[in-house]
């Protein structure tokens, strides 16, 4: 179908799903069209309860997008938060004592914020009202880190750009696996990891989730609305860590560029590409892999793009 009879569709279909107690009537699942079903992921196997937990996510994500004056409408529209069970007109009604405006207009708003729902969701690619509708809070637009080696201390400079899903987004949740070798053993010593953030905001939280990967907020110095986008660049410092380095992505990434630098009295026998791997996975040296050339200056490259959730990706080495 075209544009133009998608959205129309689209916005009906919408206001099928604000009749009554809106997300929370019991008939959801059925209520709610085919475009809608669609963009929420819904398969034809799927059960009532999981056809509903879907619909509510794309519909809560989709409403998180909208500029920050319309959202308190919107959510009233759909029964977001309901806790009295009201109706439609009753939610509508107590907006409108909420903000000072009678019935009519708060009813002609409603149609309003119902249509641009119903445009963000047909302007934006799938991929992206699927992040929305995951509750998937960020994604990382570009990665680009440089791995310096110079003895047993080691140099990770990051900089990566996320783009925000969500009004007022405040901590990004971040985390490192900065595995030791074979030689140092033991967990990640907190103590002597330094992590220094270089631009874009603060560093807080350090702890330590596992004995090779650690955890940490970066803050930056204003909160993010959906679809802003904003860089980090820190620096990791570390000793004798495992002999490779990968990404392993929380949410999507769209790009991640990775230089790894060796010294040059000190260049590996054998360098390989580490290629959407289970992380478990990453760290074995045996399987046959592509090689990785390192040029005249010690450097050895590898780029990627569409990183997968949970698939490690980047470079491993032997000397």
């Amino acid at each position: 179908m075209d544009a133009d009879t998608r959205l129309r569709i689209l916005s009906q279909e919408l206001k099928d799903v604000r009749k009554g107690l809106g997300l929370h009537q019991v008939s959801l699942p059925t209520v709610a069209g085919p475009v809608l079903r669609e963009l929420a992921g819904v398969t034809q196997a799927e059960p009532p309860g999981a056809v509903r937990d879907k619909l509510v996510a794309l519909v809560r994500g989709l409403v998180g997008l909208l500029p920050e004056g319309r959202r308190d409408l919107a959510r009233a529209v759909f029964g977001v938060d309901n806790p009295a069970n009201e109706t439609y007109t009753g939610r509508l009604a107590a907006h409108g004592r909420v903000v000072d405006r009678d019935l009519r207009t708060v009813q002609r708003r409603a149609d309003e914020v119902v249509y641009l729902l119903a445009e963000l969701a047909c302007a934006r690619p799938t991929r992206e009202v699927a992040r929305a509708a995951d509750g998937v809070p960020w994604h990382t637009k570009r990665l680009q880190v440089r791995l310096v080696l110079r003895g047993d201390d080691v140099e990770v400079f990051e900089t990566r750009r996320i783009v925000s899903h969500e009004p007022d987004l405040l901590d990004v949740r971040h985390s490192l696996s900065v595995g030791p070798s074979g030689q140092a053993g033991g967990p990640v010593d907190l103590a002597a990891l330094g992590i220094d953030e270089i631009s874009g905001g603060e560093v807080r939280a350090l702890e330590q989730v596992s004995a090779d990967r650690v955890a940490f907020t970066l803050r930056p110095p204003r909160t993010l609305g959906p679809g802003d986008e904003h860089d980090f660049f820190f620096r990791v410092r570390a000793r004798a860590i495992a002999p490779f380095y990968c990404c392993t992505p929380e949410f999507d990434c769209e790009r991640f560029d990775l230089n790894v630098r060796f010294e040059s009295h000190r260049l590996p026998t054998r360098v390989w590409r580490i290629d959407g791997e289970f992380s478990k996975e990453a760290a074995d040296p045996t399987p046959n892999r592509p090689s990785s050339r390192v040029d005249d200056t010690g450097e050895a490259r590898a780029e990627f793009a569409d990183l997968r959730p949970a698939r490690s990706y980047g470079i491993g080495w032997a000397f």
